[in-house]
């Protein structure tokens, strides 16, 4: 089946597009686990390897693009992968925000509250700048 114009799947990549034929497709924009296991889910347990991108290459026309959106701590594997399945990496973007993703677990904060010990928490920015800054304005 060749995918039409705004038209929504529903289904593992992998499955839905297996059947699409080579080079049917402009573009690709996805959101992909970020390897995390993000609140403990099983569906964040890893992120799509090699046989995954090579998929999406197969469908996407000569020249095409790929957008992929990653995690911080997880990017760099993810880059990777995609690369090693035949996409040639431009460009990295970022989104930038104060909030942040969830923190990791802290385990020296942990330990303190184990042993009973008190913390003084501060905080390193006050200005409620975010963590990237722009450097051409």
């Amino acid at each position: 089946m060749t995918p039409s114009k705004n038209t929504i799947f529903c289904g593992g990549n992998l499955e839905v597009i297996k059947s699409w034929p080579a080079n049917c497709i402009d573009s690709i924009c996805t959101d992909p686990p970020y390897g995390l296991e993000f609140m403990g889910k099983e569906w964040d347990r890893g992120l799509p390897g090699i046989r995954f991108w090579k998929e999406f290459l197969r469908i996407t026309k000569p020249g095409g693009f790929l957008l992929c959106f990653g995690g911080t701590r997880t990017f760099h594997r993810l880059a990777c992968a995609i690369e090693d399945a035949g996409w040639e990496i431009r460009d990295c973007m970022m989104w930038l925000y104060g909030s942040g993703f969830p923190k990791s677990h802290n385990i020296s904060k942990a330990l303190d509250k184990a042993k009973g010990a008190e913390r003084k928490e501060g905080k390193l920015r006050t200005d409620g700048r975010g963590i990237w800054e722009l450097i051409h304005r």
